[in-house]
């Protein structure tokens, strides 16, 4: 089991690979459901809007993710 670090509790934002692992998938299908709008866990600001970033940026919102995994994130093992 991974323990969580400091300040996940407190967390309200999380990338695609820390949304991931409570899901129990890869962070590109995390980033790819949400690009193709079948999983609504936040939003997606496309690399134009970032200016001359290469990729996409992935904002997951706990309350989205909660929802999504029907539990709260506390009750996850996000076991490795």
């Amino acid at each position: 089991m991974r323990m969580r670090k400091a300040g996940d509790e407190m967390k309200e934002i999380f990338n695609a690979q820390e949304a991931a692992k409570y899901i129990g998938c890869s962070a590109p299908k995390v980033r790819e459901r949400m690009k193709r709008k079948l999983w609504d866990l936040g939003e997606v600001i496309p690399k134009t809007k970032l200016g001359n970033k290469e990729r996409c940026e992935y904002n997951i919102y706990r309350s989205k993710l909660e929802k999504h995994i029907g539990k709260k994130l506390e009750e996850v093992d996000i076991g490795e």
